[in-house]
């Protein structure tokens, strides 16, 4: 019995057992049933949050439990209370919003797919770039987005682009091969090859995606998307390689968020926030979008955990935990 919780005892402790009816809390019963009969939570992971069995859920919910009911009833007031707190808290994650960052973004890929251009997109990291580009992606068809890692090969990239248009006839052939079966494939119809965090590809990398979009007769439009580091290093090459940046068409810097940007995403938490603590959240988050949801996050603990309004203190706070 060593390794038994308190509740565990309590249901092989005969001596615990009363010999008078049990009262159930009703409601305490029905939120536990909802909450398994809607699948938000499995029945298994209660009894674990609780520390009992599956067993004793099972015999709590058909009130034929023989332990102590207030015992476990102030365990699982616990859970729900941690449950609720959990989901509402998940509830208010940021949702997909059209930021400056956005419209940007999505004109330059417009522009980039429609007429077979080469463009460029770059800015400060954490502005909603990536999220931006995912979004795109998901509206529109034939949109193959690309995300390198740090020195990555030209075939990891080819590889990347057929898989995404299930072109499976790759393995075993030369890279000669590959580019033209890729070519081949990008020809059919309108394309737009996305690179996010273009400054970790190389330049053969670079040369080959050249040559895609060459071949494909502007039926393939191609947009690098990255930080300041991008545009330093398409500078490089273009001292090396003119051939390559001279095809670029359409170069996009994005900014910082603007300050309605930054109401767009703040209103999402506190749909009553006053405009003054808006901008205190702008300018304590340097106007990053990243910087304003982590933010964001924080103030949301602190305001429902003590139950209190938003406030310069609660922002504080926040920032205090936080690298900004």
């Amino acid at each position: 019995m060593k390794n038994a919780s308190l509740l565990e005892q309590h249901e092989m402790n005969e001596d615990f057992v009363s010999e008078e009816k049990k009262v159930y809390d009703k409601d305490i019963q029905d939120k536990i049933r909802d909450l398994i009969s809607s699948k938000k939570v499995l029945a298994k992971t209660i009894a674990k949050g609780v520390n009992v069995s599956s067993s004793t859920i099972s015999l709590y919910l058909s009130s034929n439990y023989n332990g102590d009911v207030v015992t476990l009833e102030n365990e699982l007031k616990k859970y729900l209370g941690f449950f609720n707190k959990r989901e509402e808290t998940d509830n208010k994650s940021l949702k997909f919003c059209e930021i400056n960052t956005v419209k940007k973004i999505f004109n330059a890929a417009n522009m980039c797919q429609l007429k077979g251009k080469m463009g460029v997109c770059y800015g400060l990291p954490g502005i909603g770039k990536t999220t931006a580009i995912n979004e795109y992606q998901r509206t529109l068809t034939g949109v193959i987005v690309v995300d390198p890692i740090e020195n990555t090969s030209v075939r990891a990239v080819l590889q990347d682009i057929a898989d995404q248009l299930k072109l499976n006839y790759y393995q075993n052939i030369t890279l000669e091969e590959f580019t033209s079966n890729v070519i081949k494939k990008l020809e059919k119809n309108k394309h737009l090859i996305i690179i996010d965090e273009a400054e970790n590809l190389k330049v053969d990398i670079f040369k080959i995606l050249r040559k895609i979009h060459d071949k494909t007769n502007n039926s393939c439009g191609i947009l690098f998307v990255g930080t300041y580091e991008l545009f330093e290093l398409l500078k490089k090459v273009k001292n090396g390689f003119p051939y390559i940046t001279s095809r670029i068409g359409y170069i996009t810097k994005i900014d910082s968020l603007s300050l309605s940007d930054v109401e767009s995403l703040v209103v999402q938490y506190y749909p009553n926030c006053s405009k003054e603590l808006i901008k205190t959240i702008a300018v304590v988050s340097h106007y990053n979008a990243r910087a304003v949801q982590n933010l964001l996050d924080l103030c949301l603990e602190i305001t429902t955990s003590e139950k209190i309004e938003l406030s310069v203190d609660v922002i504080d706070a926040s920032r205090e935990k936080l690298l900004i």
